[in-house]
């Protein structure tokens, strides 16, 4: 049985950032769109060691980048606060692991493992936080991409007016449709399930 810890949670996100990661939110929304019609997310080789290419998770739970009930900014220094949510068990069944957070000398024995060197990212606690990711909990799968699927993913968004917006679009981009109407033409099941903070925490 898990233990019921507040540190813990089932999910990884992977949260998003927009063109030439910038943390502009349109932007960034727009890039979570195109995830989304693309069907896949994409890996990167950005800062991996032994140039693989790894789709990389967060292992904090919500509640630990929030402030009663807000997003926390100083947490999303680095990202934007828009994200695809994947089920631990799955990322970690399909090759999925958490970073190994060492030396760079320590790293740097590693370099032609292959097996082993995507994992590892720097960290040096003397360096006063300049060499510090680990508050990131960062997980990593080695793949050049990971499929985007209902079955799989749980889109993230920063509040209902973002939701809104994205529904709406959706039904336009998709069906030629405003939300109050009906597409009679179109035979697929769409249904949604908005969590809020309070539902969210209770459930991780």
């Amino acid at each position: 049985k898990l233990m019921i810890r507040i540190d813990h949670c089932e999910n990884l996100i992977h949260f998003t950032k927009g063109e030439d990661k910038s943390l502009d939110y349109e932007s960034a929304y727009q890039n979570l769109k195109t995830i989304i019609k693309t069907g896949e997310l994409k890996g990167s080789n950005g800062m991996i060691l032994g140039g693989h290419n790894c789709v990389c998770y967060t292992e904090s739970p919500v509640r630990c980048l929030t402030n009663k009930g807000q997003l926390e900014s100083k947490y999303f220094s680095r990202y934007t606060p828009f994200g695809l949510q994947y089920c631990k068990k799955d990322v970690f069944r399909n090759g999925g692991r958490p970073v190994i957070y060492s030396t760079r000398d320590e790293a740097e024995k590693q370099r032609g493992n292959a097996d082993i060197n995507w994992r590892y990212v720097s960290y040096d606690p003397a360096m006063d936080g300049r060499l510090d990711f680990t508050w990131e909990r960062e997980w990593r799968i080695k793949k050049d991409s990971v499929p985007v699927r209902p079955d799989l993913v749980k889109l993230v968004f920063s509040s209902l007016v973002w939701i809104d917006r994205f529904i709406e679009e959706h039904e336009k981009e998709y069906h030629g449709v405003d939300i109050e109407d009906d597409c009679e033409e179109c035979y697929c099941t769409r249904e949604v399930t908005i969590m809020n903070f309070t539902d969210f925490l209770n459930n991780e």
